[in-house]
């Protein structure tokens, strides 16, 4: 398996016949995937996740086996109780089609402010009223 950094370098430096052959040897990553990866590194279990994301038990189980596609704050709030990094969960963000945080928009900022400073999905949205931005829901 080839690290980022190197896929990123062949992108940049190699013709179009070595990437296109890098290209289809890649493995196709799904958001299930990876949220599942994430949960086994940080031992958390689906129950334990659920009850700290405050999303609901049978759709939070449909996020989690791929029957579901994620809104963007359902991912965020997921990201919040994995207390993921800024860059772990603009992946998380990108696999479910979400796009990705961005520091100039005041919502984003103030995720990544939560993310920054481990917020829990109460503590974040506690923020966001008092800084008069949409709450996570």
């Amino acid at each position: 398996m080839v690290t980022t950094s190197k896929l990123l370098n062949l992108l940049k430096t190699e013709g179009p016949e070595k990437v296109g052959a890098d290209i289809q040897q890649l493995p196709g990553v799904v958001f299930s995937a990876y949220l599942d990866g994430l949960m086994q590194q940080k031992n958390y279990t689906p129950a334990k996740l659920i009850n700290q994301t405050l999303i609901n038990r049978t759709y939070a189980y449909q996020i989690f086996n791929g029957s579901k596609v994620p809104s963007r704050d359902k991912v965020l709030q997921i990201a919040l109780a994995l207390k993921l990094t800024e860059i772990e969960t603009s992946h998380l963000l990108s696999l479910s089609n979400n796009g990705e945080l961005y520091p100039k928009v005041s919502r984003d900022a103030a995720i990544i402010y939560a993310l920054m400073h481990n917020y829990t999905v109460m503590q974040t949205n506690e923020f966001l009223a008092d800084t008069n931005l949409a709450v996570l829901k």
